[in-house]
């Protein structure tokens, strides 16, 4: 809630700065390297695009936001001790939040390590998930299920016709953003790091979860810019 109040003070206050030419507004286009914060995982490849707009004061300090679609999850995600393997694609609607510190490098060459958070809403995904036999489920297993949109629960059958439940990831994450950004005249290219602090989802509905789940994403992106 204190971030949620924090993000609405600092958009308030940015509408309040003149429209001189320090407002820029810009796209990106790039790649997601993410996965989750278990050992048992494998990063996933993903696309990113969206919006910039950002502000730059006289004294080097930037803020800067936009709105962006991000592919996250993982691969081969083994998070429970009964058997389960999960491939994950999560969509989220993105908005971060960034302060940095602009450095003049050479002419029309700028340099912009930041630091901020960011908000995110799941959208769209694709999952798949099977389940082996272990020493906790002799008997039981489950031949590979698709998951059409994980932001919704999903009931399946295993191999012995049992109905069992996936619970659905949650659809809000938040957590912080690392970055830094490179620009060459009007291009720009940079890289971010997100660091969830949210919890993403609760397991199956027979198998707790012996690691919470939290996005881990990398993103590397090239822009453009256009000064209003």
């Amino acid at each position: 809630m204190k971030v949620t109040k924090l993000l609405i003070v600092t958009l308030l206050s940015l509408c309040f700065f003149p429209a001189k030419a320090q407002w820029r507004l810009g796209a990106e286009v790039g790649i997601d390297l993410s996965s989750v914060n278990v050992i048992t995982n494998h990063t996933q490849i993903g696309s990113h695009g969206g919006l910039t707009i950002d502000y730059a004061f006289k004294n080097r300090i930037n803020l800067s936001t936009g709105v962006f679609h991000t592919m996250k999850g993982a691969n081969t995600i083994c998070a429970d001790d009964l058997g389960y393997e999960m491939l994950v694609r999560l969509g989220y609607l993105e908005v971060p939040v960034m302060i940095g510190y602009r450095i003049p490098i050479a002419s029309n060459i700028h340099l912009t390590p930041s630091i901020g958070t960011y908000f995110s809403w799941g959208v769209n995904g694709y999952g798949e998930f099977e389940k082996s036999t272990t020493s906790n489920t002799p008997n039981e297993s489950m031949n590979l299920t698709e998951w059409s949109n994980p932001f919704e629960s999903h009931y399946y059958n295993t191999a012995e016709s049992e109905r069992k439940l996936a619970y659905a990831f949650n659809r809000f994450d938040t957590g912080l953003r690392f970055g830094l950004n490179a620009e060459i005249g009007r291009v720009s290219m940079s890289f971010n790091y997100d660091l969830g602090l949210k919890s993403m989802w609760k397991g199956f509905m027979d198998a707790g979860l012996y690691h919470q789940l939290r996005n881990r994403n990398a993103t590397l992106a090239i822009g453009y810019k256009f000064q209003l």
